[in-house]
């Protein structure tokens, strides 16, 4: 095993590489690096595919990771582990520690080779992690979970969550001009009926629903269209003709704007979606709707996040999730009552 008793001045992360639904699933783990290892430089290896954080996300990581590398298709073969592929990525170059958050057997085998003085693995039951979670230990559910238990393991001091995003002013600024006209004196609900799969949808015709059952009650809806729907704002607008797109009124574009729009509001209706993740690590009430796939395992980091699944509702798809149940737990949340008979989370 190795020994703790060396400063950390460099730090290997691996991944598989990231969408922007499990990208934002893992910030509240890239805050924690600066914390777990304030003097380290910290690298971002996503071994066999690109990474979100190189892009739409890299605002978010940029203060936590110094360095990102992607799509090196590192770990896909077994060849990998005496080949050596890595060695024109890190010539010459030695980790303090390596923590790989994939945990499959070929990317561990290989990530061992790379000098280091501690390497951190799950892969098969942490059997080639140079320290281990102690013998009563229990795999969580949830993602973020299982990457702070990687951290608690190398650092020995037990790794918190950060949900909290610090807003740069300018987006602020940005977001409450997109919104001056309702802010401060309507209630806002900010609508985002995409995903990445359009399984995972609620049905666009229920969101808009959901709007006019809003404007009936002076309540302001706002649609958030993310960059896979922007066809959606004209089907949008032939049913809901005073339908407003925030994020398509501006040039400006930035995932901050995102967060920023989803702060200001009082409630977002989201999918499972990368937008509903963005949406919700605003840590504003977030209903977050959830059909084929489980929440268990995949919910959305913020700090007021309700969960509502098909299931609830004797089925498993998200049409069969009704209107009203939305409407009823979103003016719920507006009056400041308890939701009934939905999951918190968080």
């Amino acid at each position: 095993m190795a020994s703790d008793n060396f400063p950390i001045k460099s730090v290997l992360i691996y991944s598989n590489g990231e969408l922007i639904g499990d990208g934002m699933m893992k910030m509240p783990f890239i805050r924690a690096l600066p914390f777990a290892f304030p003097d380290a430089h910290v690298t971002w290896l996503a071994g066999r595919h690109k990474t979100i954080f190189k892009t739409a996300l890299y605002p978010l990581v940029a203060p936590c990771i110094h360095k990102i590398i992607d799509q090196t298709c590192f770990g896909e073969k077994w060849s990998h582990i005496w080949q050596k592929p890595w060695e024109q990525t890190f010539p010459n170059q030695s980790f303090d520690i390596i923590i790989d958050t994939e945990k499959k057997i070929i990317p561990a085998l290989m990530l061992k080779r790379i000098p280091h003085k501690l390497f951190v693995s799950s892969a098969f039951n942490w059997s080639f992690s140079d320290k281990k979670p102690n013998s009563s230990y229990k795999k969580p559910l949830l993602l973020v979970d299982r990457l702070l238990d990687l951290l608690t393991v190398a650092t020995g001091k037990k790794a918190e969550p950060i949900y909290d995003i610090e807003i740069p002013e300018k987006w602020m600024t940005i977001a409450s001009d997109l919104v001056k006209d309702f802010l401060g004196k309507k209630r806002i609900v900010l609508l985002a009926p995409g995903a990445g799969g359009r399984f995972k949808c609620w049905p666009l015709e229920r969101f808009i629903g959901l709007a006019k059952k809003l404007e009936q009650k002076s309540i302001q809806p706002l649609f958030i269209l993310g960059p896979g729907e922007p066809e959606w704002k004209k089907d949008v607008e032939k049913l809901m003709p005073s339908a407003i797109f925030p994020l398509q009124n501006t040039t400006e574009n930035s995932v901050y704007l995102t967060i920023a729009l989803g702060a200001l509001a009082d409630v977002n209706v989201v999918n499972d979606g990368g937008v509903g993740h963005i949406l919700a690590s605003s840590n504003k009430p977030t209903l977050s709707m959830w059909g084929p796939t489980d929440p268990l395992k995949s919910t959305p980091n913020g700090r007021e996040v309700i969960v509502i699944k098909a299931q609830d509702f004797g089925g498993s798809e998200m049409n069969g999730i009704p209107l009203n149940a939305i409407y009823e737990q979103t003016i719920a949340i507006l009056e400041h009552q308890k939701p009934a008979q939905v999951s918190q989370v968080q």
